[in-house]
Formats: structure tokens, sequence, C-alpha cells
């Protein structure tokens, strides 16, 4: 089988620009005050069931756990985004047997002022 005929067996799941306030920054004064990161969530399962025949929720991963933990599951303070993005793709494997991968984007838009966000994006297997 060839890689791209093996990419046609996934099922790809999207959430973009979920809103979290978080305590994230190096200077310990920047993570005294919550702010704003959106976050973004690519991930592949494997085997994708017969859709419509399997039209349930437990076909699939509830989106719902991967809002409910960038909302409120993100744990401590963080110095870096990169270690929130780790936090997130560690969630959403967790969530099913069937994840293969998964690539998350935390974007900080208060870092630069004027126009402009940073942003870091990881990918982790299975």
């Amino acid at each position: 089988m060839s890689k791209f005929a093996a990419m046609a067996d996934l099922q790809i799941l999207r959430i973009d620009d979920a809103k979290a306030l978080v305590r994230v920054g190096v200077p310990e004064p920047e993570r005294a005050t919550p702010q704003e990161v959106r976050i973004s969530v690519t991930m592949a399962l494997s085997d994708p069931p017969d859709f419509p025949a399997h039209d349930r929720i437990g076909a699939t991963v509830d989106y719902d756990h991967i809002i409910g933990f960038i909302r409120g599951g993100l744990g401590e303070p963080a110095h870096l985004i990169e270690t929130l993005a780790d936090r997130v793709a560690g969630h959403c494997l967790s969530l099913s047997r069937r994840a293969v991968w998964v690539e998350v984007t935390v974007k900080k838009p208060s870092v630069l002022l004027g126009d402009g966000l940073v942003a870091v994006t990881i990918r982790r297997e299975a």
C-alpha cells in the first residue's frame, strides 16, 4: 500500500482557534494575569467507521473533551506556549486508541505590539 493510499484511510478532525485564558510567559509578571491564547487541533484517527452506519459519538472523538480541556484543563501556569501545545497533544492522543497523530498550534496574540502574533505548532504521534 502506498503512503498516499494509507492517508486516504484516515479520519481528520479539526478544531480551529479555540479561546483559552491561561497564565503563560517567561517573566513572572507576564504569568501573573491570564492571557488569551488561541488553540487549534488537527487529529488523525485510523480505521474510520463506515459512516453513516455508525452515526454515533462513540464512533469518533467527542470534540467537547478537547474543548473542555483547552478551556479548563491546561494545568498549572507555563513559561512556554510549547508546553501548552504539548499538554493539549497528550490529552488528545489519550482520547482514542484510533489516534494516529495530532498537530496542535497555540497562538499568543498579546506578545507583539500592533499587528501579528506569536505561534508554535507541534506534532505528536501515538
